[in-house]
């Protein structure tokens, strides 16, 4: 079998969701409340639940900042005690709150309420309550008691959590509880100043994000005195936990067979075996589970990096592998393959994606050329070499970040810039290239053949042979999916065009006209001049709509420049644009966010004009932008105004860090939550309305949720469009695609999340470079015109009364399980999702012919 080392560490992901083990603990009922000092006074703290050996949300092992936690309750109080370690007490508290901080979620019996805890090492106490509708705070929260001291290795807290900011008479015993305990290590998403990483650690993980209560463990809160568990110590090698004399424990190494650990007076001590990559671990006193846990254990990728490195120095010459778009391919670490095959499948009008990778043992290899013949099936049809395009695959850099990485800070690749007509390697070098095909939409369909000739020094090293089949369907010019992309132009104007003057703005222009085009070739919507606030109005002029008051009161819409390039983009496939006016431009001063009283007139003026030149059908309006719950009564008057004086635009509105839509919220045509705060039950009502539902991937989620992460795995951002359509989600909105660093394009600025808002980067004269992630977002949505067009076709036969077998064939791919089975299972092999087009293509033949 081939092998390579892609860098790979985020299987932790799958081996963890593997896991039956639900993670618990028991909460043990005290009668002797803490004082709020500061200081863990051991005596104070014996009768609570002890936990420490916290899990990094990466994935990557345990967190090297140790944690240990304590808690214990009365009917008044959750009480919270914590050892936070610190190597560098020095510079701790020297940034914002969040620079470091112990979080406490709570639900509540029967999924009513959540309630987040935040104790920050600056002496400080927050609290984020989320109403049973997910909807954010919607009462003033009581005060939480909390005390830091910061010691010389550590700082520790004591908090007192009441029971009247849970809307309790007094906290209830028993079960039905949730709960999940974390630390935020330098929330920012920044190295600290002496280098440290960011880190997010916590009891259990929680997939996606810390954000997910029903992923959260379950809670009991014990009725009566208990002899609590007490972690005394946990790391890669042992545990010892301290229990009931009573209780029974049992572990699982591996996912093999379960063992008994024996209790030596309320005491379990184990060493793990050799090669222990997952543990269990699962306590019960009785009947009853008192704690469970799972932990993975990464295996250093050192060992597997040295056997790829002696192997590529096997290699004399130029070594050629093949591989998928899956691939992740690293200049800087080791890669060998002898694959040499090219085998693709397309529909008409489909790219397909490939890579080839050379690389070089001892020996250096100058002036490498790469050309490719045309394709041509036995009836002598023929797919010209320009439907195939090649790029040097470059990188992009992503500083440490605390979610599930590819593998951690470093460079990534993503750009893709033109592959020069001849490159050389050192000895040792690894350059990988991106090749796109690009199906013609009237190619045959049929097999093809022909071969990519590799040269060196002028002579031939390689002929690699080159198989397509083109299945007989097409993909529509038109997209299936709604989607809106916002390009962001600040950062191309700071960039390229600095300076205010017109022609700086008509170079503006021709370069966001290129990046939006480059999106709709890719089967996305994009959003131009979204936010032209942020550019000089010297930019502009012109360009983005004007609202022009006329003598009587009315106004006037002047948007030539830009209905002429939507139109563009929706005759090449795009779906809608947006159209102001836009609250956020409007320069709102102390929160005032009252409908303006100039709105009805323009409004009026703005459905007048869409709907005399035909575009009204596309037209949204995004009136204001994550407006969150505290203001509803505001946008609800935002929302009238629009409804009331443009009945032929659509509102869209954004949700974001509370589930949406909202039941404090009135109807809106789009509504756009963040994919992992959606509240389904009123989505369902939403669109059973006629409403529409999107997502909106924005900095969250976190692997293994579907994402367009730059250090995340190429499936999670193919992954986007079969969420969409496994949920039956209406569309995907994504924030921005070329919001780059503006002083250094390639080093990425971590809005959130590493590569969130980049998915095109400039080239030296400002056009844009795709990158990785747009081609295999574009695969994920021609794999969503697939799941379209059989659809329509298991309908038409349903119509035409095709037997069951056949209906029934149909309706369990569509089931979609054999690639995505949830946002957190699905696969990560390319194959798969090339096995499940070869057969929906059989089926739509089969049903409609």
């Amino acid at each position: 079998m081939n092998k390579k080392w892609c860098g790979f560490t985020l299987a932790a992901a799958a081996v963890w969701s593997a896991s039956a083990l639900t993670p618990q603990v028991t909460v043990p009922l005290t009668g002797q409340a803490p004082v709020i000092d500061g200081v863990i006074d051991p005596a104070e703290w014996a009768d609570a639940l002890e936990i420490t050996g916290f899990q990094l949300s990466s994935n990557l092992g345990l967190a090297k900042e140790k944690t240990r936690l304590f808690v214990k309750y009365d009917k008044d109080y959750f009480y919270i005690g914590a050892v936070a370690s610190d190597r560098n007490v020095s510079i701790l508290n020297q940034g914002p709150l969040y620079d470091d901080c112990i979080e406490v979620f709570i639900m509540s019996p029967g999924n009513e309420n959540i309630y987040q805890w935040l104790l920050y090492s600056q002496d400080a106490a927050g609290l984020n309550f989320v109403d049973a509708e997910f909807g954010g705070i919607d009462h003033e929260p009581g005060p939480v008691r909390c005390k830091v001291a910061v010691n010389k290795d550590d700082w520790t807290v004591e908090a007192a959590l009441p029971a009247a900011s849970c809307d309790l008479a007094q906290i209830i015993p028993g079960r039905g509880w949730k709960g999940s305990f974390h630390r935020s290590f330098n929330h920012r998403n920044r190295d600290k100043a002496d280098g440290r990483d960011p880190e997010f650690s916590g009891f259990a993980l929680i997939l996606g994000q810390f954000q997910k209560p029903l992923e959260f463990p379950e809670m009991i809160l014990a009725d009566k005195a208990v002899v609590p568990v007490r972690m005394a110590g946990l790391d890669e090698k042992s545990f010892e936990i301290s229990a009931a004399p009573t209780a029974e424990m049992t572990v699982t190494v591996n996912g093999g067979k379960s063992e008994k650990v024996a209790n030596r007076n309320g005491t379990f001590r184990y060493t793990y075996p050799a090669g222990t990559e997952t543990l269990d671990i699962l306590i019960t006193d009785g009947t009853e589970v008192v704690f469970a846990n799972h932990y993975y254990f990464p295996a250093d990728p050192a060992a597997a990096r040295a056997a790829t490195r002696e192997k590529q120095l096997t290699v004399k010459g130029l070594g050629i592998g093949v591989e998928d778009s899956f691939g992740r391919i690293f200049a800087d670490l080791p890669y060998y393959s002898t694959r040499r095959e090219v085998v693709l499948e397309a529909a008409r009008n489909e790219f397909e994606n490939f890579q080839l990778v050379f690389f070089t043992g001892r020996d250096e290899v100058k002036d490498i050329a790469v050309e490719v013949s045309a394709l041509q099936d036995a009836a002598g049809n023929t797919i010209a070499p320009e439907a195939v395009t090649l790029y040097r695959e470059g990188t992009a850099y992503a500083p440490a970040i605390g979610y599930p990485t590819v593998r951690g800070k470093g460079n990534y690749p993503d750009p893709l810039f033109p592959l020069p007509a001849a490159f050389s390697l050192k000895a040792g070098e690894v350059y990988p290239v991106w090749a796109s095909v690009k199906v013609p939409m009237d190619a045959e369909p049929g097999d093809y053949a022909g071969s990519i000739t590799v040269t060196a020094g002028g002579r031939n090293v390689a002929e690699l042979p080159v198989k397509l089949e083109v299945y007989p369907i097409t993909i529509p010019v038109k997209h299936s999916m709604k989607t809106a992309f916002s390009i962001w132009e600040n950062a191309l104007r700071t960039r390229f065009c600095r300076e205010a003057t017109p022609e700086n703005a008509g170079k503006l222009l021709k370069l966001t006209d290129e990046y939006a085009m480059m999106l709709v070739e890719h089967r996305l919507t994009p959003i131009i001049y979204g936010t032209p606030s942020l550019l000089p109005e010297e930019l502009t002029a012109g360009i983005v709509p004007e609202f022009v008051k006329q003598p009587d009161g009315s106004y006037r819409v002047e948007a030539d420049v830009y209905d002429a390039l939507n139109r563009k983009y929706i005759e090449a496939g795009a779906t809608n644009f947006s159209i102001g006016p836009y609250l956020w431009h409007l320069n709102v001063e102390d929160d005032d966010y009252s409908v303006p009283a100039e709105w009805p007139a323009i409004w009026q003026a703005v459905n007048r004009h869409y709907v005399e030149n035909g575009l009204a059908p596309y037209a949204f309006s995004y009136p204001i932008d994550e407006p969150g719950n505290g203001i509803s009564a505001e946008v609800n008057a935002m929302i009238r105004s629009i409804h009331e004086n443009a009945p032929d635009i659509k509102v869209l509105i954004t949700g974001s860090n509370a589930n949406y839509p909202s039941r404090l919220i009135e109807d809106i045509e789009y509504w756009v939550p963040a994919s992992h705060w959606v509240n389904f039950r009123q989505k369902a009502e939403q669109q059973a309305r006629g409403n529409e539902v999107w997502q909106y991937p924005c900095s969250g989620p976190w692997y293994p949720w579907p994402n367009y992460h730059l250090d995340t795995v190429s499936s999670a951002w193919r992954a986007m469009a079969w969420s969409t359509a496994k949920y039956d989600f209406d569309g995907i909105l994504y924030w921005a695609t070329a919001i780059f660093n503006a002083e250094d394009p390639f080093n990425n600025s971590a809005y959130g999340a590493n590569g969130d808002g980049v998915l095109q980067y400039p080239a030296e004269d400002g056009s844009p470079l795709p990158s990785l992630r747009l081609k295999v977002i574009c695969d994920g949505m021609e794999d969503y015109e697939y799941i379209v067009q059989l659809r329509a076709a298991l309908e038409a036969g349903r119509q035409a009364g095709k037997s069951a077998v056949l209906l029934k064939a149909a309706e369990d791919l569509l089931a979609l399980n054999s690639v995505f089975r949830s946002n957190v299972n699905y696969s990560n092999n390319e194959q798969d999702y090339r096995n499940f087009r070869r057969r929906a293509v059989e089926l739509i033949g089969r049903l409609t012919q």
